[in-house]
């Protein structure tokens, strides 16, 4: 296991307000989820891609992102599009492809490039930024655990490699635990 994927599964059930220790040093890379709750976390240095901004229309949460801003510990900035093309990859790696946001990829691809660490309650961006090897703290949720998807058949039940209609029988193709 690569020192990347230990700091991924640490600290099993911590929440982002317990997270301490060397996480504090790393910027934390803010999904919107974070904005909606009010749940304090330790750190001071916070950033956000242009879509988390995007989609803060609520005058709460619009306002924390503001706040944070303003006294400096948050940056907005968006990740290369090559950073954001290997978060597609690995989403479609780890079965996330079809529920994972573009947000959300924007959120990985952003902690990825500045190696930073990813805050979220989003199952399916966990999943996709932990098959990256990066560190995850959930927000309110316990940590979630990295799945490998699968995908069956509803009517033969053939497993499959990606959702869609089966070639077999014509049926749905869904995922599955």
């Amino acid at each position: 296991m690569s020192e990347s994927d230990e700091k991924g599964q640490s600290a099993g059930g911590s929440s982002a307000a317990g997270a301490a220790g060397a996480a504090d040093e790393q910027v934390k890379v803010l999904d919107s989820s974070f904005f909606f709750l009010d749940i304090p976390i330790a750190g001071t240095k916070f950033a956000v891609p242009p879509s988390v901004v995007a989609e803060m229309k609520d005058l709460r949460s619009k306002s924390k992102l503001d706040a944070m801003l303003e006294d400096g510990r948050l940056f907005v900035s968006e990740a290369s599009p090559s950073t954001r093309k290997r978060v597609v990859a690995a989403s479609k790696k780890s079965g996330d492809y079809g529920v994972i946001s573009d947000t959300d990829c924007d959120v990985v691809a952003l902690a990825l490039e500045i190696g930073g660490i990813v805050v979220t309650d989003d199952f399916a961006l966990s999943n996709t930024a932990q098959t990256l090897g990066l560190t995850v703290i959930p927000v309110q949720m316990r940590r979630a655990k990295k799945r490998q998807w699968k995908y069956r058949c509803t009517g033969c039940l053939k497993f499959c490699d990606a959702p869609g209609v089966c070639d077999v029988c014509g049926s749905e193709i869904i995922r599955i635990k």
